[in-house]
């Protein structure tokens, strides 16, 4: 992978909007923060396609000894993954039957610097055709048939929700991420493109991320990091867990943030999470080196405010990039704690698979390092259909109504990019 000159400078977006591939990624820090959100890749002319169920088939193809573009990835880890990792029920397959794992390794990567403006190419071709930036436009897309399909009425979350409490109350779990699913229609197909640049305008993420897969496209906005590992083998996680609206009124808005800030539930869910990854990561990092480096901390986003904890860790000898994503695999966020436990009650609640949803999105570098998001806030579509899926952490002191809500609240940013109203989710 040679380093090329470098291009003028332009948001990704732009140059993104110029791509006409069938298999292309951007992944696009649309919101820059203190944690994260200095580079975007944008990942062309594609070499390499790997589509499989386990994770062990792919690691052959994984290195950890060259530069890091030299044999770089980019793909997702679905949630499913984990019936090759525990003994759970199997979940029904939804209509995208997307493979659990899809990793691409292209000829040409793009390289954004957000900070010194700066727009880097690396490619394996001499003279590689790339994009130049599209002019600048409002996105519009279609209209959406309301009202929108859901795996589960509100009637019936309320109730699974219930069941969740008296549980934990019984003391079969600590905490559980209930989820979700929605699924809808364009009243005709839109550009998948047009559809993340409509996302990233109403929900900007420091890990927005645009995979086009054929037919299908995954666009995400994420705000959350799963795992990133650096070719030194130097590992940090920062699970998101607590959720208060945002309000347009200042002071109504700070006082929701304070409200997160103090309270005792909030931080019970995310101390259980952090738990949760401590011992996932002590899997496969060095005795001793695993640390919390902080905790509590409450950051703010386009419709709602986070908390959030971050852990540290170093991968240990004769554990690969690879080991240590599966061993923390899925995301303790997204199933509860314990997790198998937590895993095994919420496929028989929810019953269709979660596919993407709730496993990891990035890239994987040729020298062992790595940057994958929870897959969160995200909505896959092919041709005219879509789908999204949204949950919360329901633990001891939850009520029904309100981890309701807290769906509702995230799943505002997608509601707002697809022009429906909060109606059309509340059958």
């Amino acid at each position: 992978m040679n380093k090329l000159q470098s291009l003028p400078w332009a948001d990704p977006l732009r140059y993104a909007a110029n791509v006409d591939e069938p298999y292309w990624a951007l992944l696009y820090s649309g919101l820059q923060a203190s944690y994260s959100g200095r580079y975007s890749l944008l990942a062309l002319n594609l070499a390499e396609r790997v589509e499989t169920r386990d994770f062990a088939s792919f690691q052959p193809r994984l290195t950890e000894n060259q530069p890091r573009f030299a044999n770089a990835w980019f793909g997702y880890f679905g949630y499913g993954l984990k019936n090759t990792l525990e003994e759970l029920p199997q979940d029904r397959a939804g209509w995208l039957n997307l493979a659990p794992l899809t990793f691409m390794r292209f000829n040409t990567i793009l390289e954004f610097d957000h900070e010194t403006r700066t727009v880097q190419p690396w490619s394996s071709h001499s003279q590689p055709n790339l994009p130049t930036p599209a002019p600048e436009s409002a996105p519009t897309l279609p209209p959406v048939q309301e009202p929108i399909a859901s795996n589960m009425t509100r009637a019936q979350y309320l109730h699974h929700a219930e069941t969740l409490i008296a549980r934990i109350h019984a003391g079969d779990l600590y905490q559980a991420n209930l989820t979700r699913k929605f699924s809808g229609q364009f009243e005709t197909p839109p550009n998948p493109f047009t559809v993340f640049r409509k996302l990233c305008a109403t929900s900007p993420a420091a890990y927005s991320a645009f995979l086009k897969l054929g037919d299908t496209a995954v666009i995400s906005s994420s705000p959350e990091l799963f795992l990133k590992i650096d070719g030194n083998g130097h590992i940090r996680a920062r699970p998101v867990k607590g959720t208060s609206p945002r309000h347009a009124e200042t002071a109504a808005d700070e006082a929701s943030k304070a409200r997160l800030s103090a309270s005792a539930k909030d931080k019970a869910e995310n101390l259980m999470i952090v738990d949760l990854m401590r011992n996932d990561l002590s899997r496969t990092c060095q005795p001793g080196s695993v640390k919390v480096e902080s905790l509590y901390e409450v950051t703010s986003h386009s419709h709602v405010h986070h908390m959030s904890s971050t852990i540290t860790g170093q991968k240990r000898a004769g554990c690969s990039t690879l080991d240590v994503i599966s061993q923390a695999f899925p995301p303790g966020s997204m199933t509860g704690a314990p997790k198998v436990v937590a895993m095994r009650t919420l496929t028989q609640m929810e019953q269709d698979d979660r596919g993407i949803y709730s496993g990891a999105l990035g890239w994987l570098g040729g020298n062992g390092s790595a940057e994958l998001s929870v897959v969160i806030r995200t909505l896959l579509l092919r041709h005219d259909r879509f789908e999204f899926q949204v949950g919360g952490g329901i633990v001891a002191d939850s009520t029904p109504e309100s981890e309701l809500q807290e769906t509702i609240d995230k799943s505002n940013g997608i509601i707002k990019s697809l022009n429906i109203t909060i109606h059309a989710l509340n059958a």
